[in-house]
């Protein structure tokens, strides 16, 4: 799984009312219009669509929390110093931002949040730019499929055969209303990551979770190649110019 993954499955597919989940066709005529859904029958790929999905919003988060970052700075310079040149808004800016957290990383997010006040040609972020900031969400999913096994699987209690934990409040309480509508698929689907297999999954009123576990030889590398390729062909035959991953 990768944050590009999980933004073109975000782009290609949606879930009904009843959340199922669908690839969409757009429409040409109609902005924002799909002509027809196409239904996704298979358990592995309908779990594998819910995790990105899934934790999709997770890295929308993350991202709001730099950009609100961000904007608090770009407030503190303009109180500091005036400044209306876009471009040596952005010169000082970049230059607080990687003393903040260490590196460049961010310089094409910047440049994103800047053109929304300003059009101005040097505000296009660089191909190298764009690299950096791809790896930088690349690493926030990282981070935040590191945490979700610590708090799923590594800090479980275990009762005889069953394994339990609870969701932190602070946790379920910033979860979106999708995150929470496909949490039981996406929870399954991701402990396949760390070769665990989750069985008789119940949740509680009190965000308690309980499971059996089947521990897996293999890893799920080789059975998500065969997802992706799955989804691609989807893709592909429904004329969607887009593939899961490169």
């Amino acid at each position: 799984m990768t944050y590009k993954a999980c933004r073109k499955i975000n782009e290609n597919f949606i879930l009904d009312d009843k959340f199922e989940v669908y690839l969409a066709i757009p429409s040409e005529s109609e902005h924002g219009k799909f002509t027809k859904k196409i239904a996704i029958s298979s358990p592995m790929e309908k779990g594998y669509l819910y995790a990105c999905l899934f934790f999709y919003d997770e890295i929308i988060k993350e991202l709001d929390k730099l950009r609100k970052m961000i904007e608090k700075i770009i407030d503190e310079i303009r109180q500091d110093i005036h400044i209306e040149d876009s471009s040596k808004l952005l010169m000082e800016l970049s230059a607080r931002v990687r003393n903040k957290i260490g590196d460049d990383s961010l310089d094409a997010f910047i440049k994103e949040i800047l053109a929304e006040e300003s059009k101005a040609m040097t505000l296009m972020p660089t191909e190298k730019e764009i690299e950096k900031l791809e790896k930088i969400k690349d690493s926030i999913l990282l981070e935040l499929l590191a945490a979700f096994k610590e708090m799923t699987i590594d800090k479980a209690q275990q009762s005889g055969g069953e394994y339990q934990f609870t969701f932190p409040k602070t946790y379920y309480d910033e979860l979106t209303p999708r995150q929470r509508k496909i949490l039981s698929p996406a929870l399954r689907l991701t402990n396949l990551y760390n070769q665990v297999r989750m069985e008789d999954l119940k949740f509680y009123p009190d965000r308690r979770v309980t499971y059996r576990a089947t521990r897996l030889p293999a890893k799920f590398d080789s059975t998500e190649l065969q997802i992706k390729n799955s989804l691609k062909k989807l893709m592909e035959k429904n004329l969607i110019n887009d593939n899961v991953d490169d």
